[in-house]
């Protein structure tokens, strides 16, 4: 019997540019003095919290929004 595991750096390389997005997205949110559940993030997440939008047109409309605000 044989166990053998191949690691690829694939997907820590396409994660790696949404963490540092959320990283500056929470810092804002600190700056801007809000707590509580970013819902403004749903388009980064499968199944986000605070919202039950799963359309993603519609989840980086909000992004936007809160971002121009």
């Amino acid at each position: 019997m044989m166990m053998q595991f191949i690691w690829q750096g694939c997907d820590s390389m396409l994660a790696a540019p949404l963490v540092l997005d959320l990283i500056r997205l929470a810092a804002l949110a600190q700056q801007r003095s809000e707590a509580g559940v970013m819902t403004h993030t749903a388009c980064f997440f499968k199944s986000p919290m605070g919202t039950d939008e799963q359309d993603m047109f519609k989840q980086f409309a909000m992004l936007a929004d809160y971002l121009s605000s």
